[in-house]
């Protein structure tokens, strides 16, 4: 498992991180919703890297169709939520940072993350939703112990 993905592909991962973060930051009301969203984030994604030339290009270009105006570092972190042995949450992987091992990757490495998610778009994106699906019940868990302490300071 690499950046929360279940792969040990090193560049399926980065691209997996790139489309991941852009999606949980982007505008829910504006962006791609519905029955076939994940059809549209998957054609985004296979567009906006036909013509890019590496990761800014595509990133540019993705979060302008995804409707997003900003990447929001709580989604760039590279780190994975984790129940620990007490069963409270934890992020794996440490300090918040901005994607750095992705953006500032050697060209090549950018040109084949693209290529990749040009060529093997339904695989990047199932990716991404495996992750998401893995995340449900911990963010459960984060939204029922935010409304007990909410429901606590209302009724102090």
């Amino acid at each position: 498992m690499l950046f929360g993905f279940p792969t040990e592909d090193m560049s399926a991962a980065k691209s997996a991180m790139l489309i991941y973060a852009i999606y949980r930051s982007r505008n829910k009301q504006r962006g791609p919703s519905g029955t076939d969203m994940w059809g549209q984030i998957e054609r985004f994604a296979r567009s906006s890297a036909k013509r890019a030339r590496d990761v800014g290009e595509f990133t540019g270009t993705f979060k302008r169709r995804m409707a997003c105006d900003t990447i929001s570092p709580k989604w760039m972190n590279t780190g994975v939520l984790r129940p620990n042995e007490f069963g409270e949450i934890v992020v794996i992987g440490g300090e918040r940072h901005f994607m750095p091992e992705i953006m500032e990757c050697p060209e090549a490495e950018q040109r084949q993350m693209v290529d990749m998610i040009y060529r093997q778009t339904t695989r990047i994106v199932l990716l991404v939703r495996a992750r998401l699906e893995e995340e449900k019940p911990l963010e459960a868990a984060i939204r029922t112990e935010a409304d007990d302490e909410h429901r606590a300071d209302i009724s102090d």
